[in-house]
């Protein structure tokens, strides 16, 4: 699921060039170049195959085009995500644990491994199917990773929720509530400064 998140996330900051809005790919291109600055508290569910509600968390996001983001859970287990465009880290305060990854290698292996860079021309290997106020995304190659990603616009074009369907069936619901905090964002909030005693895990 983390990996989910992480993928989410890197498209999001990632530097797609804007284009002519023709195919339904074309079109959320399109809108998500048009994402600068994020800043709102999500409320995630977590919905098992069968139907059942098996998880739930509140946190804060924020999002800084290009390549930063700052992810964090507060409720029920507090947990950190950290991006400055150049390297991930994840904190878990509970297990003292930090791990460390390359930007682009964080997404590899999820569906959208190739969307994470500035070639738009990656998208061909992508299905893209637009339901009114819907994306949803999936790999057109990897049978065997078939996890697909919903994206939800407001009638502003901003996203104000996306889903992850994992091939398995699981469901992750994100609903995104802006909050009022300033735009002016310090470069400081994408730094993370490891705490003494937690155990590193670099992945780099």
């Amino acid at each position: 699921m983390k990996r989910s998140v992480i993928a989410f996330l890197c498209i999001l900051v990632s530097s797609v060039q804007t284009v002519i809005a023709q195919t339904d790919s074309e079109l959320l291109q399109s809108k998500l170049a048009k994402v600068d600055v994020i800043q709102a508290d999500f409320k995630q569910q977590v919905i098992n195959p069968e139907g059942r509600l098996i998880q739930e968390s509140t946190g804060q996001l924020t999002i800084s085009r290009p390549g930063n983001f700052y992810w964090q859970v507060q409720q029920p287990d507090e947990e950190l995500i950290v991006s400055n465009g150049s390297n991930i880290w994840l904190y878990s305060p509970f297990i003292e644990q930090v791990t460390i990854m390359n930007f682009v290698d964080a997404v590899d292996g999820t569906p959208f491994v190739l969307l994470s860079g500035a070639d738009a021309s990656q998208w061909k290997n992508f299905e893209v199917t637009k339901f009114d106020n819907q994306f949803i995304v999936s790999n057109k190659n990897n049978i065997d990773n078939k996890t697909k990603f919903t994206f939800i616009f407001d009638k502003n074009d901003n996203i104000n929720e996306f889903r992850v369907e994992e091939s398995h069936g699981q469901v992750s619901l994100f609903k995104l509530t802006p909050n009022q905090k300033s735009k002016k964002l310090s470069s400081d909030l994408f730094e993370f400064k490891i705490p003494e005693g937690v155990e590193i895990d670099d992945q780099r």
